[in-house]
């Protein structure tokens, strides 16, 4: 099994347990195994929670809104959602995870930004918010 693929374990079962949330409280179905996370889904929305362990891992999340019709919209980072809707500031959300410590530490704070996010998500605004995070 080797080193990086009990990283991705840890990091699989980290996000089970940080992300259950989706799953309990915000109406998601998952999480669905994908080549580098887990996913996350529900009736308009997908979170995707990655772990990328290349040169310089890291933990990342990405909010994909799609319509009622099944059409995917393009998503958006965590981190700019983040900011965007005036939770905090992008260093609440870091995604650098250079040591097993640090990916599960990542988890955990991508987890309580998403925690913080998802009223705001969950409403009308949310795909708008999604959607101001392409424009500039």
């Amino acid at each position: 099994m080797g080193h990086q693929g009990d990283l991705a374990e840890a990091f699989r079962s980290e996000v089970g347990v940080e992300f259950a949330f989706l799953v309990e409280d915000a109406g998601f179905s998952g999480p669905e195994q994908t080549d580098n996370g887990l996913l996350f889904h529900s009736a308009g929305l997908e979170v995707e929670v990655w772990f990328l362990d290349g040169h310089e891992p890291v933990v990342t999340t990405l909010v994909t809104p799609f319509a009622s019709d099944g059409v995917r919209a393009r998503g958006a980072w965590l981190d700019e959602l983040y900011v965007l809707s005036g939770c905090g500031p992008a260093q609440d959300v870091p995604g650098s995870a250079p040591t097993r410590r640090a990916m599960l530490k990542r988890v955990h704070q991508h987890a309580a930004a998403l925690r913080r996010l998802m009223p705001q998500l969950l409403t009308a605004e949310g795909g708008q918010l999604i959607a101001r995070c392409h424009e500039g």
